[in-house]
């Protein structure tokens, strides 16, 4: 068996600059300013994603082509992609990437403005929350009045769910394509996965009466949907599925969950290794693991557990090793979300 220490010191010993920076300064709590880290901070901005993540940014700092799609073309997930490899929101590239958002005027272009703006219109938390959400990954001061109101519209939103006692009393059951689902009542009061984000990427509306307010709701929510594992969409005239927040699967008890669906396993590790700070908005911090993944993390052989769809698709949606020629870059790209959300529970 391995402890914590014992999978720190192999990442540091043949991971990758980018995990190796981000162990240092978010595990180990290591200075950016150190001679080592700028040195590594060089060499990430060197690796082959960082590089083709900047090279699609847009001579007035955009990244991408679209606020919301995939990697090298999303806005969201190339920003999301040089954060978690560690590239610093000082970078002057990122600078121009925040500049863009705060400067960008012909936003009713962009192909999720319809979609996004409906789900604005419906309390989902859709176009204006996203760049919200991204100015403050960019580092944009929190009293900007996007960022405001929509940390405003989240506290609503957890603030009205405790009027509800369940889920019919914010959704209307309905059939589409053939299966049973649910919608939106337009203007309820119910948190969407963007209200929860802002607010665990926030401070400046941290009091004790807001936080024990977010704290109960949050809890009351989870019992709310703990029965319900279905799709909730907005009824616009038509199904639209917005950001919904999973109340029921944030944590993994056992590796073998992720079985039947591996891309769950990627999209998982994906979420574990983000590269933002965020703060605590419930009782118990959410690490995302249980003692089952935890057993499974210090065994001496863990990728026996795993089966190759499992690795596949990891290595394509998650990694943040450059390549996996040798078995030690998979063990780092399966160590480091682990080793890390442990950190951030405080569980090490």
């Amino acid at each position: 068996m391995k402890t914590y220490n014992d999978i720190i010191e192999f990442i540091l010993k043949y991971g990758s600059v980018n995990i190796k920076y981000r162990v240092k300064k978010e595990i180990l709590g290591e200075s950016c300013d150190s001679d080592s880290m700028k040195l590594l901070q060089r060499q990430i901005l060197e690796l082959p994603k960082v590089k083709k993540a900047f090279s699609v940014q847009k001579t007035s700092g955009f990244l991408g082509n679209v606020l919301h799609g995939a990697y090298f073309d999303g806005f969201d997930s190339t920003l999301d992609l040089l954060k978690r490899n560690g590239v610093e929101i000082s970078n002057p590239n990122m600078q121009r990437a925040k500049d863009s958002l705060l400067n960008w005027n012909d936003y009713e272009k962009d192909h999720f403005y319809k979609g996004g703006s409906f789900m604005d219109e419906f309390g989902r938390g859709g176009f204006r929350a996203i760049i919200a959400d991204l100015l403050v990954d960019l580092g944009c001061d929190e009293s900007n009045p996007l960022i405001q109101s929509q940390i405003e519209f989240a506290l609503q939103h957890f603030s009205g769910a405790l009027l509800h006692t369940s889920i019919d009393d914010f959704t209307r059951p309905i059939r589409f394509q053939g299966k049973d689902c649910r919608y939106y009542l337009k203007d309820c009061k119910f948190p969407a996965a963007n209200h929860v984000k802002i607010l665990l990427k926030t401070l400046s509306w941290r009091n004790e009466k807001n936080l024990n307010m977010v704290k109960n709701s949050y809890e009351h929510c989870k019992i709310m949907m703990d029965s319900f594992h279905g799709v909730i969409y907005i009824n616009c005239g038509y199904l639209l599925g917005p950001f919904n927040h999973n109340w029921n699967s944030n944590v993994a008890m056992d590796i073998h969950e992720f079985d039947t669906n591996p891309i769950n396993f990627a999209w998982w590790m994906r979420e574990l290794s983000g590269g933002a700070e965020k703060y605590p908005i419930t009782y118990k911090p959410i690490s995302g693991i249980e003692k089952g993944i935890m057993n499974w993390i210090y065994s001496d052989d863990i990728l026996s557990e795993l089966t190759d769809e499992h690795l596949r698709l990891l290595k394509k949606y998650s990694s943040l090793e450059p390549s996996w020629r040798k078995e030690k870059n998979i063990l780092c790209d399966i160590y480091f979300p682990i080793v890390l959300s442990i950190k951030r529970a405080g569980m090490n």
